[in-house]
């Protein structure tokens, strides 16, 4: 069975602030650990306007991939900062201290995919995505 999800990123949420930073966060869900079989957590959107960032954090459940689609800006990641551009990839491990920000003159944005670590993984019941039929088309 195959599913097809089409999210939006032109109705994502406003979070101010987030964690501790400055600034407007746009950010919206596309897909949760629900919609995959794997150990994945979601797939996320996230935006900063010029001047944004989100203060530094640390996750303790999931491990985190970005994916930078627009603008420029730095990353720092356990105290060390990175300049990212559209194509860096960064990756923030388990209990790794990380913060964005965005340093140019337009929007920075990125994809985030949250995943768990296999601790995680072992306490989760098994991942199946969808209880629908083959035959069922959703209009």
């Amino acid at each position: 069975m195959s599913t097809v999800i089409i999210g939006h990123t032109d109705n994502a949420g406003e979070v101010l602030g987030v964690h501790g930073g400055s600034g407007v966060m746009y950010w919206t869900r596309v897909a949760t650990g629900s919609h995959l079989h794997g150990d994945w957590d979601g797939v996320e959107w996230v935006a900063f306007d010029p001047g944004g960032r989100a203060g530094l954090h640390t996750h303790s459940h999931t491990e985190e991939i970005w994916y930078f689609l627009r603008g420029t800006g730095v990353i720092e990641l356990d105290g060390v900062r990175h300049d990212v551009s559209p194509g860096s990839i960064v990756l923030t491990p388990l209990h790794s201290r990380h913060a964005a920000w965005n340093t140019g003159p337009e929007r920075l944005e990125y994809v985030v995919i949250e995943v768990f670590p296999p601790d995680i993984t072992k306490a989760l019941p098994p991942r199946k995505p969808t209880d629908e039929h083959e035959d069922k088309v959703a209009i």
